[in-house]
């Protein structure tokens, strides 16, 4: 029988450059103190080892990916090599949690932009205790465990954690693909105290990814929208590669603006928020 995540701390595996060993290791050491399962290359590969390999197989059977941040870091060849490998496990079956951890000030590479990252800077013992209570859980967030009711109600809660407000949409609006609306002051950089009302869209899956149609159908609600109306689409998994193609074309014609929270952001986006976590995914609830 497969290892239940509940019965096991999360497995992390840290990617990093060599010249941030000195560092590393202190966290790494810390994290395993307080009962983290980690993997660390200097602790794990043995002489005659094929590097790559062993790697790959640490990152196949891991749960979360801590990615340390730094000059370094951001020009190394291996952290991104490893950094892509997992971004594309992620996307192809969201079975590992990706969390950057800023050691040094550096520019945040863009597949990382707008993930929680945990700042080690100022901080380090808060930051590794931030670490460990931030990522505990992540093993437990299965999105797929929840129904297609059960979802829309984490998407409301998740905004409402964000500081939105949300709204019920009638009936026949939720018919043209909007599920609800949600308002929020200061999302426009222009006018900081103006709300911005967002059209919301919540879709959950088993397997299939979000189509152009699913893209079209908000776009079509927001056609008929009051000016300045932004769609907003919250998913479990992620757009097709023709939907993210007609989603940006959409955005250079100058249509109106729709962002994507999809499966991968949203689980980051919960590990902010531990007793949403707790509400979705009580302990024990997984078999």
């Amino acid at each position: 029988m497969e290892e239940q995540a509940r019965d096991r701390p999360p497995k992390i595996f840290l990617s990093y450059a060599h010249s941030d060993r000195f560092k590393v290791d202190q966290i790494a050491a810390a994290l395993r103190t307080a009962g983290g399962n980690i993997w660390l290359d200097a602790w794990e590969l043995a002489p005659g080892d094929t590097i790559i390999e062993r790697v790959e197989r640490a990152v196949q059977a891991s749960d979360v990916f801590l990615v340390f941040l730094s000059p370094a870091s951001i020009e190394s060849r291996w952290v991104h090599t490893e950094l892509g490998q997992v971004l594309t496990r992620e996307m192809n079956d969201r079975a590992i949690t990706v969390v950057p951890i800023l050691i040094e000030t550096c520019e945040i590479p863009p597949p990382l932009a707008g993930r929680f990252y945990v700042d080690l800077r100022d901080n380090w013992a808060m930051g590794v205790d931030r670490i460990l209570h931030q990522i505990a859980r992540a093993p437990d967030v299965d999105l797929l465990q929840l129904d297609p009711e059960a979802f829309e109600h984490l998407a409301r809660d998740v905004l409402v954690a964000l500081d939105f407000s949300v709204m019920d949409t009638p009936k026949p609006g939720r018919d043209a693909g909007v599920d609800f609306t949600a308002t929020q002051t200061g999302s426009d950089p222009s006018n900081p105290t103006k709300a911005v009302t967002w059209m919301v869209q919540v879709k959950a899956y088993r397997q299939q990814r979000v189509s152009v149609d699913t893209v079209q159908q908000l776009l079509g609600a927001l056609s008929s929208a009051p000016a300045g109306t932004k769609g907003l689409l919250v998913t479990n998994g992620r757009l097709t590669s023709v939907a993210r193609e007609f989603l940006s074309d959409a955005l250079s014609e100058a249509k109106p603006e729709i962002r994507v929270i999809d499966g991968s952001e949203l689980k980051n986006l919960l590990l902010r928020h531990p007793n949403l976590v707790s509400r979705y995914f009580p302990s024990g609830a997984r078999s």
